[in-house]
């Protein structure tokens, strides 16, 4: 039965943005063509004129998935709002499956949709970036092929890492770092979608009910502010980093194991404050669940 509910969730969420992600892979096609016309045959105008449209289908690529993260947002929250409260709520409630099995699919769906959407997001503005500076290095260098894509990415990251601090960085030891920090975006996404769902069920129970619209977005707020508080106390009295080398991730107590990680250009990311925020959110998702279970007043929904 659980897995008739994530299937029924993943094709709701599904619905609304799927040709989104069809027009995304449409318009990279395009520009993917674009990259082998040599713009230079036709001149200094030529080489205008192919900016000008490469940064039109950038333009409309970014767009395009900046539309999909708003549609992602409202398809998940509203799908969830509609379909666990109300007049459809009211079956929803009915099935014979626990409300932590409704739960469960419901956040596990908006989170896989919310975390694509804003990754498919990322992805096309930093590929959008690298496809317009690859096309001005061409035409600077006179050689469309001299700098290829690895040569802008591997730079870009190079410079962004001795922004950081990051001294005589391995680019190797970068990438793992961001895959980090890209898993800790994961669950910080997956914490977010349950203190929606928790903040709309909350607004469905009496006397909770009574802020209308505005008693999601206040709830919300509130339980980001709690535990993310709890979560910056925490990570105050006991500091735990994650030390980033080439071939190996140690874990780390102490301030000066990290700036000499630092020093010797390894990465380092602090990982108690989301580690505690995960744990919280466990502790979010089974409130969720007994509210829903004793509290819920599915005809307050509006």
């Amino acid at each position: 039965m659980l897995g008739k509910l994530i299937k029924n969730s993943f094709k709701a969420n599904a619905s609304a943005v799927y040709h989104n992600y069809i027009a995304m892979g449409v318009i990279a096609v395009i520009m993917l063509i674009l990259m082998f016309v040599d713009w230079t045959k036709w001149g200094d105008k030529g080489i205008g004129i192919g900016m000008a449209i490469k940064v039109a289908a950038a333009a409309a690529l970014c767009i395009t998935a900046f539309v999909c993260v708003i549609l992602t947002f409202v398809s998940v929250f509203g799908e969830f709002n509609r379909s666990m409260y109300g007049n459809q709520g009211q079956l929803t409630l009915t099935l014979p499956v626990r409300s932590s099995a409704l739960l469960f699919s419901k956040w596990l769906s908006g989170s896989f949709w919310v975390i694509l959407s804003y990754t498919a997001f990322c992805l096309c503005a930093f590929g959008s970036l690298v496809y317009l500076l690859r096309h001005s290095m061409s035409v600077i260098e006179g050689d469309a092929d001299y700098y290829n894509i690895y040569q802008l990415v591997t730079e870009m990251i190079r410079q962004f890492a001795e922004a950081a601090g990051i001294n005589a960085p391995n680019i190797t030891v970068v990438l793992n770092l961001v895959s980090i920090h890209a898993i800790f975006g994961g669950i910080r996404a997956c914490v977010f979608v349950l203190f929606v769902f928790f903040a709309v069920t909350l607004a469905n129970c009496r006397p909770f009910h009574k802020l209308g619209k505005v008693g999601p977005i206040l709830y919300f707020f509130a339980v980001t502010f709690v535990v993310h508080t709890i979560a910056s106390v925490a990570a105050k009295l006991l500091k735990v980093y994650i030390i980033v080398s080439e071939n190996a991730f140690t874990f780390a107590l102490s301030e000066a194991d990290v700036q000499l990680a630092w020093s010797n250009g390894y990465g380092a990311a602090a990982i108690t404050n989301v580690y505690v925020t995960a744990l919280l959110a466990v502790a979010v998702f089974l409130i969720t669940t007994m509210l829903i279970d004793r509290k819920v007043n599915v005809s307050a929904s509006t």
